[in-house]
């Protein structure tokens, strides 16, 4: 679906581009390895049940959300596939977890005791995550073996899964990173020893392209579902956002004239500036407050119109940018602006257009 001539601002995201992603994705993974989608924080902004489709349909076996409301959303949506909440699960939304169809995460037996007493007599799956370093959330794993010997004698709770999400960040840490994973894979040895059906995950987007020898049951993806690649390693993976504005004024601007707020723009040579009507109001909050921008100095963001960049120019307002639209001679009211935007940021009233 195509935005009408009349839209100001929107959001496309090509299902297309979704699709080859996972495609790859799948391509990297051993036969005996699961993908499980992280569509957090409404698919990093993409629209959690649109990707949540798109990923099940090219094979991945389960979604990942982080709180009960998310996977909800997705419940009401239509989404059938299994669903885990990543984070530990509140006590008090342990009926909710088996209203959704949920499988929970905990790190706390106050949460194992919640999701116990509420779960049916068939007994509920629950996953346990340990804490390698990044600290969020999880059990020491010099606690691991008292903690499942405390959650056996909870009689509805199955184990089902062990986790953990490392601290690693690609370029900074690869070699503590590899003892960790090292060291998570030791304890998954042992305990599937006891739980033979137990599936270890410690795999994310990063984790998955630098040490795809760490797979294990299953890869938890992310970045790479939505074309971020978390590594210098080379990957045919597209972004397939674009957040676009049209040009709804034009004016000549004459070489020493201020403008923009506070006149802190001063135009360093004659040039035609366009306006759009988007700002930090919609995610496009990039500029810091104090920075000011001189004659000779460069510009830091841009946006493209014609294939031609279109530097900001002056202050980024709540729901207005200016662009420099000298190099675009041919630039037009109505013509269509590609501006840079934090995906997770850019507001929902900022509507969405699919398209394949």
């Amino acid at each position: 679906m195509r935005p009408a001539n009349s839209e100001v601002k929107w959001v496309e995201i090509d299902l297309r581009v979704v699709r080859a992603n996972v495609r790859w994705i799948i391509s990297q993974l051993s036969p005996k390895t699961a993908l499980m989608a992280v569509v957090k924080e409404d698919a990093y902004g993409h629209g959690g049940a649109e990707i949540s489709r798109e990923a099940i349909r090219g094979g991945a076996s389960s979604l990942g959300v982080l709180t009960v409301r998310e996977a909800a959303v997705l419940r009401r949506s239509g989404v059938k596939a299994p669903i885990q909440v990543l984070a530990p699960v509140l006590p008090s939304a342990a009926r909710d977890v088996f209203k959704w169809n949920l499988v929970p995460t905990i790190d706390d037996l106050s949460q194992a005791r919640a999701i116990n007493a509420a779960a049916p007599t068939s007994g509920a799956a629950v996953h346990v995550d340990l804490n390698f370093g990044l600290g969020r959330w999880g059990i020491s794993p010099r606690d691991a073996e008292g903690f499942l010997e405390a959650l056996s004698r909870l009689r509805r709770l199955r184990l089902r899964g062990l986790s953990t999400h490392i601290d690693y960040v690609p370029g900074k840490n690869a070699v503590e990173a590899e003892e960790k994973l090292n060291s998570f894979s030791s304890l998954a040895v042992r305990f599937k020893k006891r739980f033979p059906d137990l599936v270890c995950h410690a795999a994310n987007s990063s984790v998955l392209v630098d040490f795809p020898h760490r797979q294990m049951d299953m890869v938890r993806v992310g970045n790479l579902l939505y074309g971020v690649k978390p590594s210098s390693l080379s990957a045919p993976i597209r972004s397939p956002w674009s957040f676009k504005a049209r040009i709804v004024s034009l004016r000549q601007v004459e070489r020493g004239r201020s403008i923009g707020y506070a006149g802190e723009y001063i135009a360093p040579r004659r040039m035609r500036v366009g306006t759009v009507l988007c700002g930090y109001a919609d995610g496009i909050a990039m500029e810091p407050a104090e920075r000011f921008i001189s004659l000779g100095s460069g510009f830091q963001y841009w946006g493209v119109v014609r294939g031609k960049k279109a530097p900001f120019v002056g202050r980024c307002g709540i729901a207005h940018i200016l662009v420099d639209v000298t190099d675009a001679p041919d630039a037009r009211r109505g013509d269509i602006v590609t501006l840079p935007a934090r995906r997770t940021a850019t507001s929902s009233r900022v509507p969405r257009f699919y398209l394949g």
